[in-house]
Order: structure tokens, then C-alpha cells, then sequence
């Protein structure tokens, strides 16, 4: 048998799954080093490898004298009331955010996106679809349409540190100034639930926004889905 990898990483993802799909939860006691060696038949460093890695990306705890422990989630949530990057509306580190480009294309836009980024006939989007996780655990999937001639790389060039608003300032000058949005909630469909690793029909949190430049011009058509378990917060003042 051959085994892709170095094989703590093995462990790593095996006891990352148990813990992002439920069977091991915040606060469950992981079985001793001792027996989970003898569960993958590997050694003890081996097995003190991969627990320092889930240690040190948040999912464990271990507790000198005591074992190791799942570690219950951060509260986290995600302000909708303040234009930003992702890890801003976050509240965290560009770096704890990862950011996956699932398509990268040219393409026509539907009635609606085109109507809303005012393309006439013909016109054309670049059109990217990011997956985010933390901690290797899906939290949302971002879909945008940007008019193509205002930024053409986009439509075929990488994302800076993963950011489609730095992408766009750096390589085309466009920052975004404005923007209108709506908050619904709605059912995962097929797509949606393999990439958020969550059943088909379950609940998820949407955005849907476009946002404006300086002069108002529309640069962008924004859909965001989320996982439930990350609240959107906004702020209100009279």
C-alpha cells in the first residue's frame, strides 16, 4: 500500500474530518498517544507530529498530565456593514483565511448582472468563484462579475494574496466605494453542499451585492453564500 504524503499528515486530515463533521466534538478527550499509535500503526513521534500540527492550527489542545482535547470554535462573525476584505469583515489576519479560486473565466453575464454593472450587448464579465476556509473548514463561497474591459487580468491572472479587491486596486486601479446589498437566507443546492461540506437543503446565509467606484460606476456583482454557524452582525445607529 502506498500512502500519498508524509503520514502524520495522514492523521492530521483523518482526525480534522472526524472533528469538522461532528464525531469528535469541543471538549471530547482524544484517545492517549499510546493508543492512537497503535490505531495507525505508527510511531509515537509520528503521532506527536500530527497532533502538534492540529495543535498549532487551533483544532486541539493538549493539556500537560491530562490528554489531549477538541477545542471549542472561536465566536466568530462577519460585520456586513463596513466595505472590506473578507479576513477584514472577519475581524482576523489575512493569513487565517484561505482562499481557494475555483473558476476563473470570461464569460456573458445573465440579464439581471448585466443589467446591474449597465453592460450593453456583447459585453463581457470576468466571472471567479472563491472557496474560503478556516482552519481548513469551509465557511463561504464567493461568486463575483466584474465588467472584463475594466480589468482584463482578472479574467485570467492569479488573485493577490487570494484578494480579488487587492487583485483589482493593484493591477487596474479599481477600489470599490460603495455598495448596495441584500441578506437572505436560502437551501444549499447540490454544488453549494459539496463545497461547504454540509447536506443538500441545508440552510445557508446569501449576499447578494454590487458595489460601486467613486463615481458610481458598478465594478462588481457580488453573491456570497455562508455557513450558518458564522453570524452576520451589523451595526445600527440612530
Amino acid at each position: 500500500m502506498s500512502i500519498s504524503g508524509p503520514i502524520y499528515q495522514v492523521i492530521v486530515r483523518d482526525i480534522a474530518d472526524q472533528i469538522s463533521r461532528g464525531s469528535l466534538k469541543p471538549g471530547d478527550q482524544l484517545d492517549s498517544e499510546l493508543r492512537l499509535a497503535e490505531h495507525y500503526g505508527v510511531s509515537r513521534m509520528t503521532l506527536r507530529q500530527a497532533l502538534g500540527e492540529l495543535e498549532s492550527s487551533g483544532m486541539v489542545v493538549r493539556r500537560h498530565g491530562s490528554g489531549t482535547f477538541v477545542r471549542a470554535p472561536e465566536q466568530l462573525h462577519r460585520r456586513v456593514n463596513q466595505l472590506g476584505a473578507f479576513h477584514e469583515e472577519m475581524g482576523l489576519d489575512a493569513r487565517a483565511i484561505d482562499t481557494r479560486l475555483l473558476v476563473q473565466e470570461v464569460i456573458a453575464p445573465g440579464p439581471e448582472i448585466a443589467a446591474d454593472l449597465r453592460l450593453g450587448s456583447g459585453q463581457t464579465t470576468s466571472h471567479l468563484v472563491r472557496l474560503r476556509t478556516l482552519k481548513r473548514v469551509p465557511i463561504a463561497v464567493q461568486e463575483s462579475w466584474i465588467p472584463y474591459l475594466l480589468a482584463p487580468a482578472l479574467g485570467r491572472d492569479g488573485l493577490v494574496d487570494g484578494s480579488l479587491y487587492a487583485t483589482m486596486k493593484e493591477r487596474a486601479d479599481l477600489e470599490v466605494r460603495s455598495a448596495e446589498q441584500s441578506i437572505s437566507a436560502a437551501a444549499a443546492d447540490e454544488q453549494l453542499a459539496v463545497l461547504l461540506e454540509v447536506p443538500v437543503g441545508s440552510p445557508v446565509m446569501t449576499i447578494r451585492r454590487v458595489s460601486s467606484a467613486a463615481n458610481g460606476d458598478p465594478i462588481e456583482v457580488a453573491l456570497s453564500s455562508t455557513v450558518p454557524s458564522l453570524p452576520m452582525v451589523v451595526r445600527l445607529e440612530r
